[in-house]
């Protein structure tokens, strides 16, 4: 009886310092093996147009487990087949998962179900119950969804998840990646009670729950029907020509607003060209020159220059696209006809410093603003790094890197009377409340005189009926007056192409056509590059982005119900100064 008593006192005495004295110690231990915390994802922002169509959205999906245990042997067949479809399983797959689980009572069958699927799947009678008491309780996910499929694609960009365990969406490529701090939102968390097999047992949840804060929507100025008219022309000609890319850049003079930025690269997936790529704008670039010459060097549109076959400048021999035995041009009719003699001769009133000014202060080797992942600046070397030839090569856009934004801004410049408005896609944003803020007025600058501007679109308006005469009537939309230019500039090889010779480092084409309207107060701005066409005589920039440019431009008046405005700014430009 003494020992009893003796092993019995023992007991209380330790039930006393488990329960009472360290029953807290026991208590956060148990608590903190039963009790893990977890992410709860916020809701991620849509993206739409700027006609509110969608662009991205997230759709809320569930992972479907099942404990194998509770359905018969016999009812697995019968329970495989019902759940297939809903699943997008096949049912020999289903069926060999409930037979083979990964664990004795808890074996997943599917993930990214979507909601309406797991609806159904709860209401399903699976052997006689409702709902089927087999189910281990879905758990949501999130996924993303592009409507629009890959017309926009390039700007809007792509996501994947990078910790599987918490299942938060991250955005790593156009807008998706450089707004993916606010599309993302706030994550909340969750402390869940699990079971032995670490499963979250259902309605065991606790209070020390912090909820998510979904993140912002976005409106993009990107119209889609226009981006997919821009993507399918793009397509059509680089069918044609065999070209290794096109871009097409549309943008809003007044307001820098990017209605477009399509493209077709079958040898770049994945990629946005009209940021990444950068090419030499070619006679595109001429305007520029101009410009300088017009406002510092003494020039003006009427001064004549003699133009011999061919011209020595800076150590180098410089020729037309075609030989002529020789023209007396105005500084009209040497843009007009893309004379690469005549510019180098504009080019010589204004000092080399000058001249590298006006190229920077037209956005070219400058951020665009967009600041979109991957964007290259381009390349433009200072005068002190320039050679013998450079600045004559720089007059008619060769020796000089840039890309499709860049060059659609320069003629959104002079469209827009001189000024410079910063390119941008963003027309406003959505809070998580749904109300709608519209962003702020993009910078701008004055980069030269409205009368400069005024003079430089007369003499583009001669450029379509320049190219009439070669019957390359791209320039030509019915009831509009259209200024515009083209380019076609000597480059490299592209990567993935076969090398240069040596004898001919510059064998790539790649052709250019940029123009505005309407007449008097241009609207719309549209800018073709068409790189390295696979043609042997098909490659001035009138024949191969010239149609893609009538497509897009005369769509595009269309869309935007942009009334007709026939006439020029003045009196008709003399080009020829015979």
């Amino acid at each position: 009886m003494l020992a009893i008593t003796i092993v019995l006192t023992l007991f209380a005495g330790r039930l006393v310092q488990l329960q009472g004295m360290e029953s807290d110690q026991y208590k956060k231990a148990a608590s903190k093996e039963q009790l893990h915390k977890i992410t709860v994802p916020a809701m991620r922002g849509t993206i739409y147009g700027s006609d509110g169509q969608v662009l991205a959205l997230t759709v809320e999906t569930y992972t479907i487990a099942w404990d194998p245990t509770q359905i018969p042997d016999a009812k697995k067949p019968a329970a495989a087949q019902q759940l297939a479809g809903l699943l997008g399983v096949p049912a020999a797959k289903v069926l060999d998962l409930l037979q083979h689980p990964s664990s004795k009572q808890y074996v997943q069958l599917a993930k990214g179900v979507p909601a309406e699927n797991e609806q159904k799947i709860v209401a399903l009678k699976i052997h006689g119950m409702v709902p089927p008491q087999s189910m281990v309780p879905p758990q949501p996910t999130f996924s993303r969804v592009y409507p629009n499929g890959n017309a926009t694609a390039n700007v809007v960009g792509l996501t994947h998840v990078k910790d599987p365990g918490t299942g938060v969406i991250s955005g790593y490529a156009g807008v998706e990646g450089t707004y993916d701090t606010l599309l993302t939102g706030t994550n909340g968390s969750e402390e869940v009670e699990t079971g032995l097999d670490n499963q979250p047992i259902p309605l065991a949840g606790t209070q020390n729950d912090t909820p998510a804060k979904d993140g912002a929507s976005i409106k993009l100025t990107i119209n889609p029907a226009l981006q997919y008219e821009a993507q399918q022309a793009c397509q059509q000609e680089v069918a044609k020509t065999r070209a290794q890319n096109c871009s097409v850049v549309v943008i809003q003079p007044k307001t820098g607003a990017i209605l477009a930025m399509a493209q077709w690269a079958p040898h770049q997936p994945g990629s946005n060209i009209a940021v990444q790529n950068v090419f030499a704008p070619g006679s595109t670039a001429k305007v520029i020159t101009a410009a300088a010459a017009f406002e510092h060097g003494g020039v003006n549109p009427m001064d004549a220059y003699n133009i011999p076959p061919q011209i020595y400048r800076g150590g180098q021999w410089i020729h037309d696209a075609e030989w002529s035995p020789g023209e007396r041009y105005t500084v009209a009719g040497i843009i007009a006809n893309s004379s690469n003699i005549g510019m180098s001769q504009v080019v010589q009133s204004v000092p080399e410093d000058l001249q590298y000014q006006y190229l920077k202060n037209f956005g070219l080797d400058q951020p665009t603003g967009l600041n979109l992942p991957g964007e290259s600046q381009g390349l433009l070397d200072p005068p002190s790094k320039w050679a013998g030839d450079e600045r004559y090569t720089l007059s008619f856009g060769q020796g000089i890197a840039v890309n499709a934004v860049q060059m659609a801004s320069v003629y959104a410049t002079i469209a827009n009377g001189g000024v410079r408005v910063q390119p941008t896609l963003i027309a406003g944003t959505y809070n998580a409340a749904g109300q709608y803020v519209a962003a702020k007025a993009s910078p701008s600058k004055r980069v030269i005189q409205q009368k400069t501007a005024k003079e430089l679109i007369q003499i583009l308006q001669q450029v379509p009926a320049v190219d009439d005469k070669a019957n390359q009537r791209w320039g030509d939309i019915a009831g509009y007056a259209i200024a515009a230019k083209t380019g076609t500039a000597s480059e490299p090889a592209l990567e993935g192409m076969k090398p240069c010779p040596k004898s001919n480092p510059l064998c790539v084409h790649g052709s250019s056509y940029i123009g505005m309207a309407p007449g008097n107060d241009p609207g719309v701005v549209v800018a073709v590059n068409v790189q390295a066409p696979d043609t042997k005589t098909d490659y001035f920039g009138d024949e191969v982005a010239g149609p893609v440019f009538y497509s897009v431009m005369n769509f595009a008046l269309q869309t935007l119900q942009i009334q007709p405005q026939p006439g020029l700014v003045a009196p008709y430009v003399r080009l020829n100064a015979r």
